[in-house]
């Protein structure tokens, strides 16, 4: 029997690229196109949640039923004019939930407990309470504010509608799902946005980070060292950015390869640097002086600039890790070293 989850119709109109819409109130899991939706459905557990859950009763206004919801993080944004001077206008929430019972989104009649639990992030002293509320605005990528995900959702189909071949905006709307706790929804936007552009580096990143959680380490490993051949080109990151979440891929990288005593390849492989179009890799890093630290993620820096290629020169001089001889534009090359901190 097909699993029925809260799914917006129009986010599997718009996957499959259907001329007309025939799809029912309530679309089944086996509607989601991609590679890995069934396996990140069946090990959703084992996902560390990128906000933790925050459960609260919803009246759902359109069928008047109550039902048990994952609101996210609470966002109040205690500079924005509502026309009823109401603090529930102004309640941002970042999990992503339909009605149970008719899948409809966006009109909910707020507990209470949401409202309290609000309440408690413009408080002037810490109460000891776990942070599940907070001052401020959560935003969309182009300034636009909305309250609740599913109308963020909306907003982003909306402009797909006009450019389905953005595999940004694709991958902002993957990053709503992540972060409002439906890998389901993510992984196969997420899929889709790399199917749309091979290049789309922080969907590769972010689908090796997925299945890396739940032990698929050869298709994990694939995304982080496609994200690699693809980083140089990769124009929608602030080089500092973008040099972070490479060395983080890298790490992430080592740690599998020394898992699997190598049968996760650590760099990628040559059918894979053919298969990418980038030509070679500028260096053979496995000739390369470097002191790699498995509990320190920036010891992976002078890694992830070579593969930023001319991107890495977009980063301050001082700031830079990966140094090039003075004589040459080659890299220099010594043979690498893996050291380990000594435990205290």
């Amino acid at each position: 029997m097909a699993t029925t989850l809260q799914i917006n119709p129009l986010l599997i109109h718009q996957l499959l690229d259907q001329e007309t819409l025939h799809e029912p109130g309530s679309p089944t899991a086996g509607k989601l196109p991609g590679n890995y939706v069934k396996t990140v459905l069946k090990n959703k557990n084992t996902l560390t949640p990128i906000i933790e859950k925050n459960n609260h009763m919803l009246t759902c206004k359109t069928c008047g039923k109550k039902g048990k919801y994952d609101v996210g993080m609470l966002v109040v944004n205690v500079d924005k004019k509502t026309k009823t001077d109401n603090i529930s206008d102004n309640i941002q929430m970042t999990g992503y939930f339909r009605c149970k019972h008719c899948n409809s989104a966006g009109n909910w009649e707020l507990p209470n407990s949401i409202l309290m639990q609000s309440m408690v992030s413009v408080l002037p002293y810490d109460n000891g309470l776990a942070k599940q509320s907070m001052v401020g605005k959560n935003l969309l990528f182009d300034g636009s504010w909305h309250r609740y995900t599913t109308d963020a959702e909306d907003y982003l189909l909306d402009k797909l509608k006009g450019n389905p071949q953005d595999s940004y905006v694709w991958n902002r709307l993957g990053n709503l799902y992540h972060k409002g706790n439906r890998p389901d929804l993510a992984v196969s936007v997420f899929e889709h946005s790399i199917s749309l552009d091979q290049g789309q580096a922080e969907s590769h990143f972010t689908i090796g980070s997925m299945l890396s959680q739940i032990s698929d380490l050869p298709n994990a490993g694939y995304h982080f060292r496609q994200m690699l051949l693809v980083a140089e080109k990769y124009k929608k990151m602030p080089a500092e950015d973008l040099r972070e979440m490479l060395a983080n891929g890298l790490w992430l990288l080592f740690m599998m390869h020394d898992h699997t005593n190598g049968e996760v390849p650590f760099a990628p492989t040559a059918d894979e640097i053919q298969g990418s179009g980038r030509g070679e890799v500028p260096v053979d890093f496995a000739e390369m002086e470097l002191e790699i630290f498995p509990e320190d993620v920036e010891s992976f820096f002078p890694l992830a600039e070579m593969y930023m290629g001319t991107r890495a020169k977009e980063i301050p001089i001082r700031k830079r890790t990966f140094k090039l001889t003075t004589s040459t534009t080659s890299f220099r090359k010594k043979k690498k070293r893996v050291k380990k901190k000594k435990k205290k």
